[in-house]
C-alpha cells in the first residue's frame, strides 16, 4: 500500500511542480521575479526526479535492498 500511494504522490508532485513552473516562466516577463519562481520551481522537480523515481522503482519491486546504490 505505502508503494502505491508514495508512487501517486511523487508522480502529482513532480507533474504538478514541473508543470506550474513551465507555465509561470511562459506567462510572465523575461527575468521577472514570477520568471525566476517558475525557474526555481522547474529546478526544484527536475533536482527531486533524481531521488524520487529510483525510490519509486525500488518501492514498486519491492526490494529496497537491491536497489541501495541508487538510492544513495
Amino acid at each position: 500500500m505505502q508503494a502505491i500511494l508514495e508512487t501517486v504522490f511523487a508522480i502529482a508532485y513532480l507533474s504538478t511542480v514541473i508543470t506550474l513552473g513551465i507555465i509561470m516562466m511562459r506567462r510572465s516577463e523575461k527575468f521577472s521575479l514570477i520568471w525566476l519562481y517558475g525557474l526555481m520551481a522547474f529546478t526544484l522537480g527536475f533536482g527531486d526526479m533524481f531521488h524520487m523515481i529510483p525510490r519509486c522503482y525500488a518501492l514498486l519491486s519491492g526490494d529496497m535492498a537491491a536497489h541501495a546504490a541508487a538510492l544513495c
